[in-house]
């Protein structure tokens, strides 16, 4: 039973894995065709590209009546984004001492987020449709008044590339990305069930841990590349489309009663991850950078060993 279990877990994390590299490489292809600029590129469409697995396994979890999951899901990515793929991807830069820029009001609406997370679920100890509309209106809100502010617009490039290709390809990853989803979540429940784990903490952990490795592996490739505004787009798009898109599509659907010490334990190192990763970024002093990166990886494994015993 539990070799089954694994067995359907790590098929549908591979399956995740190799069709959100389908996604991203594209989207990038497309990205650079259209002189889509660095930090505006990564947030919206890798961004979005990374998040698809969180997508697809919150819809998953929200059919099969486990909305909880999704929940703990899109925290636990979020802080794991933030946390590990950003912090080891520091590691991974050339040139730490090259200026990194975060638009003020892309982590203004990142922290927003996180803020409406905590107040439309603490205090009621409940998420439904209502709460996901909430979020999703604030989305198009906070996305229209971005795009108004029009960030970033440097980088851009005149590629030609086969469209027609290019969409193959992006539907290739879509399906194998739909399928891994499905083993994904089954392979997870089950091995939650077989140790008595919560599916609250399974999302927090296991399931945010495996859907944040295509974030990984794009930022690494990105920090070889020393574009770290692709990185910084990557971290801060898929935060966003986790809480807005992942989280609200699994509300929509189904509903969930939520424990109030899990959540603001979690909400608070997530606030906790994101002001950090505000201050690396602000800062151009490669020591400060490498200690506060390492000192935020190790913190994040002190967390999940609290949370697993």
């Amino acid at each position: 039973m539990m070799l089954e279990a694994i067995s359907i877990l790590l098929i549908g994390l591979v399956l995740l894995l190799v069709g959100s590299n389908f996604l991203v490489t594209s989207t990038e292809r497309v990205a650079s065709h259209f002189l889509i600029s660095g930090f505006v590129a990564s947030f919206f469409m890798i961004g979005v590209a990374t998040s698809a697995p969180e997508i697809f396994i919150s819809i998953e979890s929200a059919i099969q009546d486990k909305t909880i999951l999704a929940i703990g899901n899109a925290i636990g990515s979020n802080i794991s984004n933030i946390a590990l793929v950003f912090c080891i991807s520091i590691f991974f830069l050339k040139n730490k001492l090259s200026n990194m820029h975060l638009p003020l009001s892309s982590f203004i609406v990142m922290s927003i987020f996180i803020l409406a997370t905590f107040l439309l679920m603490y205090f009621d100890r409940y998420f439904n449709i209502t709460d996901s509309i909430i979020i999703i209106l604030l989305f198009v809100v906070c996305m229209i008044s971005m795009y108004k502010k029009g960030n970033d617009k440097k980088h851009t490039s005149n590629d030609k590339i086969n469209m027609v290709n290019t969409f193959i390809y992006s539907l290739v990853g879509l399906t194998m990305l739909i399928y891994g989803s499905d083993y994904f979540i089954h392979g997870a429940t089950e091995i939650a069930y077989l140790f008595g784990i919560s599916a609250y903490t399974v999302g927090l952990t296991l399931t945010a841990l495996g859907t944040s490795l295509p974030e990984l592996a794009a930022s690494i490739q990105s920090a070889r590349k020393s574009r770290h505004d692709f990185i910084i787009g990557n971290i801060v798009g898929s935060n966003i489309f986790n809480i807005a898109i992942a989280m609200s599509i699994a509300g929509v659907i189904n509903s969930a009663y939520i424990n109030q010490s899990e959540l603001l334990r979690d909400i608070t190192m997530l606030l906790l991850c994101t002001f950090v990763f505000y201050f690396i970024i602000r800062t151009n002093n490669i020591f400060i950078k490498t200690v506060y990166s390492l000192t935020l990886v190790i913190t994040y494994f002190i967390y999940i060993s609290i949370i697993l015993k």
